[in-house]
C-alpha cells in the first residue's frame, strides 16, 4: 500500500480478492504522505495494535490508540501519521484493494 517508514507485510494470499489483510510496522512519525488518497476499495478498517496512529479523513482526524479500530469507506480521502513511538498495525481491505470490483 505504500507509505513513508512503513514496512508492510501481505497476510492473506495474492489470490483472495474478496479482502486482503496487511499487517504494518510504522516508523515513528511514518505517514501516507501530506495528500489524502483514495483505496479501490469498498471498505477500509484499520485496526491498532500498538502505538498511535492519526488518521485524517477529508472532514476530521481520528487519533487511535490500542485496540481501537477505524472503519470507513475505501474511497474516502484519507491519510495517516504514526506517533511518536511508531506503531502496529493491521488493515483490512474489503474487496481487496487489486480485485477492481469496488
Amino acid at each position: 500500500m505504500g507509505g513513508i517508514g512503513a514496512d508492510e507485510r501481505l497476510v492473506t494470499p495474492r489470490s483472495e480478492s474478496r479482502f486482503q489483510l496487511l499487517r504494518s510496522s510504522l516508523e515513528p512519525g511514518a505517514s501516507g504522505g501530506d495528500a489524502l488518497y483514495t483505496v479501490n476499495s469498498a471498505v477500509e478498517s484499520v485496526h491498532v495494535v500498538s502505538g498511535v496512529l492519526e488518521v485524517t479523513l477529508h472532514d476530521r482526524r481520528v487519533s487511535l490508540e490500542p485496540d481501537d479500530t477505524l472503519t470507513f469507506p475505501g474511497q474516502t480521502p484519507h491519510t495517516w501519521r504514526a506517533g511518536d513511538t511508531g506503531a502496529e498495525v493491521v488493515w483490512v481491505l474489503v474487496p481487496a484493494a487489486w480485485s477492481g470490483s469496488a
